[in-house]
């Protein structure tokens, strides 16, 4: 069911609920005041034929009956009986055979009570007592109130047909006006239907930028915007990371065509092996850089977390990037500024990943450095760490710095220097999901200084 069609529906519910509830409340009001209304008339006509029997000594049983019949006014089918209180015998009747079945039970009632109420079949009554200076009488007037139930009836038609004509109207206009405030979702549907992966930078028109229906376009352009921002990244990295593999596999597929063309000498075999190995560790190390960035696109709930002794862990990589490139030079300072002798300075997280933040700059630094010493310093503060490498290297021009953690981008400056660009792309990802920060300041020819700061508990909240 369409949400128009079910909001109408509600909408008729809700409205036929309240008529429901409000034509009742009119037809037992109505019912009320006709019963109200005909017992007043009943105890009024009581009293007064009550008066002329008893009061007028001119009037007897007969004259009175006249007067009752000439009586345009008067109830339909009404009868007037009068009983003696004390010797409860019948002394006047206006019909010539009583409707009524008057039991001694009904008037001790009407005795003890004074005025009291009662229906028979169609017909409804009420006795009271009356009384003179000398005597007292009980007095019972009924009638048949066919015009009152006339009336109810017309008024309960009325009801039912003012009922369906209104919700009639009612589904009627809450389709259109569920049409009318739906139709510019349905805009947003048929907009967001023509954007694909070919026209990313169409958007969705907001409207007047401040309704629920423009909060949910400006949701969607967002939406869009990351979406086209994540194909340009995908694009980027795809067109990248196809030229970085073809680069090292196009160069072994010619230096075996080459090798293959002519036997040659065993020197000249080692001489080609040593540069196909150079070859493989390249595609290697790039294979490894790939799998690690798809490692960090994953929910850091699936990846393994311990407590990292993050010195440690940096010195004991230092030493192993020495071992593997004795030529680099590394200064490396840690200093511990907590107030709180007793705070504990480990730091929650993957620690392979950890590790990687601190191969990566440190390597990059050594790298573009020029064979000067690099600067690496690790400071504990009371709520995160902060570790920095400086160089003095070629660094980094102005307008290369806006992209360099994009995928596979390399400045303009480090193309002849071996790398595929993804080392700062990898170690923004990583500190990203430690909840950290990473910033890069450079000047080119003067060098670089690369900051990461890391909390010491990212995950305690997750």
């Amino acid at each position: 069911m369409q949400i128009r069609t079910k909001l109408a529906l509600q909408f008729a519910l809700l409205v036929g609920g309240i008529l429901i509830a409000f034509s009742f409340l009119i037809y037992i009001l109505s019912a009320n005041y006709r019963k109200q209304e005909f017992t007043q008339r009943l105890k009024e006509r009581a009293v007064n034929t009550a008066k002329l029997l008893i009061e007028v000594k001119e009037i007897d049983d007969n004259l009175l009956r006249i007067i009752d019949s000439s009586n345009y006014t008067a109830l339909r089918e009404n009868e007037v009986i009068v009983y003696d209180y004390f010797k409860k015998s019948r002394i006047y009747t206006n019909a010539d055979s009583s409707s009524l079945d008057i039991s001694e039970e009904l008037l001790s009632k009407i005795r003890n009570s004074g005025e009291f109420t009662f229906k028979q079949g169609r017909r409804e009554a009420i006795g009271l007592l009356y009384s003179n200076d000398l005597r007292r009488f009980v007095v019972i007037s009924s009638a048949v109130d066919t015009d009152g139930y006339t009336k109810l009836k017309n008024l309960l038609l009325v009801l039912v047909i003012g009922f369906i004509g209104a919700i009639l109207l009612t589904v009627l206009a809450g389709l259109f006006f569920s049409r009318q405030s739906l139709r510019p979702i349905s805009d947003v549907i048929n907009q967001v239907s023509e954007i694909s992966g070919s026209n990313l930078q169409k958007r969705v028109n907001e409207g007047n930028g401040t309704d629920e229906i423009a909060s949910l376009a400006i949701t969607f352009n967002k939406m869009l915007n990351r979406i086209e921002m994540a194909f340009e990244v995908q694009k980027s990295f795809v067109s990248n990371a196809s030229h970085e593999l073809r680069t090292p596999l196009a160069s072994i597929t010619s230096q075996i065509e080459v090798a293959l063309m002519k036997s040659r000498e065993s020197a000249e075999y080692k001489q080609v092996l040593h540069s196909l190995l150079e070859d493989a560790r390249s595609l290697t190390a790039l294979a490894n850089n790939l799998l690690e960035i798809a490692r960090t696109e994953q929910d850091m709930k699936q990846l393994r977390t311990s407590s990292v002794r993050f010195d440690e862990l940096f010195l004991q990589t230092q030493s192993d990037i020495l071992l593997i490139h004795p030529e680099y030079s590394i200064e490396a300072i840690i200093n511990d500024n907590l107030t709180n002798e007793e705070q504990d300075l480990e730091i929650t997280g993957n620690e392979n990943l950890l590790k990687l933040i601190i191969v990566n700059i440190l390597d990059n630094a050594c790298k573009f450095s020029g064979g000067k010493t690099v600067k690496a310093e690790l400071n504990y503060n009371e709520d995160h760490l902060h570790f920095r490498v400086s160089d003095e290297g070629i660094g980094i021009a102005a307008e290369d710095l806006p992209h360099i953690f994009e995928p596979f981008y390399r400045a303009r400056n480090a193309q002849t220097i071996s790398g595929h660009g993804i080392g700062l792309s990898l170690i923004a990802k990583i500190v990203k999901i430690h909840h950290g920060s990473i910033t890069v300041n450079s000047i080119e020819n003067q060098g670089t200084t690369v900051e990461v700061t890391l909390p010491y508990k990212p995950f305690q909240n997750q």
